[in-house]
């Protein structure tokens, strides 16, 4: 499993990297967090709900025209060159872990 946290400036306070608190908010050792000032993740995400294919996409999450605060599970064998579709897909995150659980627990876990 890879657990990545990318943190991006939306909120007014989101001026500058997460500092030692925030990022120890996270302390998984399977967990990789990035600084993304300029949001290209979040562009990707855009791109990716914008495709027409019947992607799974989020009812929530947009702010200043980015995507953010959300959770996203991709299966096992996914990778970024094929455009996989996730499994999971929504937030914010608070409030959708028990669906982010419930998907990983469905994963084959090979």
């Amino acid at each position: 499993m890879r657990v990545l946290v990318v943190w991006e400036p939306i909120l007014i306070t989101d001026w500058r990297p997460p500092g030692t608190a925030a990022l120890s908010r996270i302390s998984d050792g399977r967990v990789r967090q990035f600084w993304d000032p300029k949001h290209l993740v979040a562009e990707e995400l855009t791109r990716i709900t914008n495709q027409p294919s019947p992607q799974l996409k989020p009812d929530c999450c947009m702010k200043k025209g980015f995507h953010w605060d959300e959770g996203v599970l991709y299966g096992l064998h996914s990778n970024w060159k094929d455009a996989p579709t996730p499994v999971f897909w929504n937030g914010p995150v608070f409030r959708v872990v028990p669906g982010l659980e419930k998907a990983w627990n469905e994963q084959p876990q090979h």
